[in-house]
């Protein structure tokens, strides 16, 4: 049909019920998209995993799914469409079966995996200050703070992150025009500013319970780390952190009394083996990157200051960065051949 497999993809992707999973069966059973997609609904349901409902669904809904239309709504809510088959897609998703085959990004993804940092949306004060204390950090040495937007532990580290001049990326169990909860609207602004809004959801999708479970999957996908802050027994946090868990990631958790019912998640994923998240130094213990990619915090700002002149003691005051690693980004900067303009390069 002269079209590609974004195409259909995209298409796919705005049909209700139609995941990884259902997609690669697709594949297999007919060679390639464009050969699902002009299906009959009879030939449809001899697809192992689709069944009578979804094959309708897909017969019913086809002619009235537009990509095209797709993509010109996602830029006008101030995103794109990212595919599976796409060189911008993380490459860090893409190895999964679960992956998802499409991501609409309102900003830029960090080009390294980040630290997510979630929790329960309902915290007590010190919940909330732990996760400000932890994102602080994580995004000061140069991590993406990753997390859902959600009320509580969500949009404090998210918030934290942006205070400490790094960058933060929010998973959305929304699709991009309907932010959820809506007054964390302003705060997806911002983070898209900076860092990154994202959504596996199509505008033809409504919001639904399942959806934040779901999303939980490309928090853990996304990070390289998991800390949950604080968490009851049945927080969804916890199935962030059993993701993060299936894919190999280290999870850590900080811990609590265990009378208090805001900590018998996290108590228990320790009791599990989670690490036991003291302070940040414990979560970013044997972390080599910290200060690898030009994206990391104070990065761009500093490059730009030291080329303007300023000292390391100044860059180190204005960005609020250890000297040690201010030291360690300008010698980068240096034997990259970037450190033009400065009097003394």
């Amino acid at each position: 049909m002269g079209m590609g497999n974004r195409y259909y993809l995209i298409a796919f992707n705005m049909v209700q019920g139609i995941g990884p999973r259902r997609l690669a069966a697709l594949t297999k059973h007919f060679g390639s998209l464009d050969k699902a997609w002009r299906a009959a609904a009879q030939e449809l349901m001899r697809v192992p995993g689709i069944g009578r409902a979804t094959a309708m669904s897909i017969a019913a809904r086809r002619g009235a799914i537009d990509p095209i239309k797709e993509e010109r709504w996602a830029q006008r809510h101030g995103g794109r469409i990212v595919t599976i088959a796409d060189d911008g897609y993380p490459p860090d998703l893409r190895s999964h079966p679960w992956a998802p085959p499409v991501l609409y990004v309102v900003g830029h993804l960090p080009e390294k995996l980040g630290i997510a940092v979630v929790g329960t949306r309902k915290p007590s004060p010190t919940g909330i200050a732990q996760a400000r204390v932890f994102a602080s950090e994580f995004a000061r040495r140069g991590f993406a703070v990753v997390s859902g937007l959600a009320r509580g532990i969500d949009e404090a580290a998210h918030a934290a992150a942006l205070r400490a001049g790094g960058l933060t990326v929010a998973v959305l169990g929304s699709h991009i025009g309907r932010v959820y909860p809506v007054e964390n609207a302003r705060l997806a602004e911002r983070i898209s500013e900076s860092g990154a809004v994202v959504s596996e959801f199509a505008s033809t999708h409504p919001t639904l319970p399942g959806n934040f479970p779901r999303r939980n999957r490309i928090i853990a996908g996304l990070s390289q780390r998991i800390l949950v802050v604080q968490a009851g027994s049945k927080s969804g946090a916890l199935n962030t952190a059993d993701w993060g868990a299936d894919l190999g990631k280290d999870v850590w958790a900080i811990p609590g009394e265990i009378s208090d019912p805001l900590r018998q998640g996290t108590n228990c994923l320790i009791q599990q083996g989670a690490g036991l998240a003291a302070d940040p130094g414990d979560v970013l213990l044997g972390l080599a990157d910290v200060l690898d990619g030009s994206r990391a915090a104070g990065g761009d700002a500093l490059r730009r200051l030291y080329r303007m002149g300023a000292s390391p003691d100044q860059i180190s005051a204005q960005l609020n960065l250890p000297i040690t690693t201010v030291l360690a980004r300008i010698t980068e900067l240096e034997l990259a051949g970037e450190a033009e303009g400065h009097p003394l390069a």
